[in-house]
């Protein structure tokens, strides 16, 4: 049974309880902001300045959080947490702040494979907030369209006609170029900025440009796969 404690300023008011997962009862509403949360057993699937995502599993919809450190995290992808924390929005994206209460923190208990969450444009379209701070594999060919500003760049899905923001957090964007094609994409889906972005850690490049011959995009996906 995960244990919570709702806090409004130092004051401790009351308890609340939950059988779920403790991040999964967090991002579907069930457990309010302003909430000191305890989670057991989640897995470190990408870590920025001062702050690391995790995922619990089993992974799914509505199971990964932003956690907030303020510091450089202690921790690497694959480390299996627990964690005590204060549960705020910030900004539009839940996160746990591990600066609250003096006995907040993480320690690593394990290890364990990355989870493996793979999804197409349509899949992520349907309800984008469930894979907010979970690491993913966007699973369709994708033609960059346009380059933005901020180090974003837009790509649309050739199978869907859907598009999906790519931001520049953990690639270089001085590689990317307009009309590069990617058979698919490895990152961080996030909110930032009022919009969902997907922050990419890797690509699969293939060259779509092929001479004399009138292939389709997904012909050329067979190919290169």
């Amino acid at each position: 049974m995960k244990r919570f404690v709702t806090i409004c300023g130092l004051s401790v008011l009351t308890a609340v309880s939950a059988a779920a997962g403790t991040i999964h009862d967090i991002r579907t509403g069930q457990v309010p902001r302003g909430t000191v949360v305890e989670v057991d057993g989640a897995v470190v699937t990408a870590v920025q300045n001062g702050s690391f995502s995790v995922t619990e599993l089993p992974a799914g919809p509505y199971r990964a959080i932003w956690v907030f450190l303020g510091s450089e995290p202690a921790v690497s992808a694959g480390d299996v947490v627990d964690l005590k924390g204060f549960y705020r929005d910030n900004f539009g994206r839940d996160e746990i702040n591990l600066l609250w209460p003096p006995d907040a923190g993480v320690v690593v208990t394990g290890s364990a494979p990355l989870p493996d969450i793979q999804l197409t444009t349509t899949e992520i379209a349907a309800d984008p907030a469930a894979w907010v701070s979970a690491m993913i594999t966007i699973t369709d060919g994708m033609i960059v369209m346009e380059m933005q500003l901020r180090g974003q760049w837009r790509a649309t899905s050739v199978e869907t006609s859907l598009d999906v923001v790519f931001d520049d957090y953990f690639y270089d964007f001085a590689t990317v170029g307009l009309g590069d094609c990617y058979n698919n994409g490895f990152g961080l889906y996030t909110w930032h900025d009022g919009a969902y972005v997907f922050k990419v850690l890797s690509v699969a490049l293939i060259d779509c440009t092929i001479a004399n011959e009138a292939l389709s995009f997904g012909q050329l996906k067979v190919i290169y796969r």
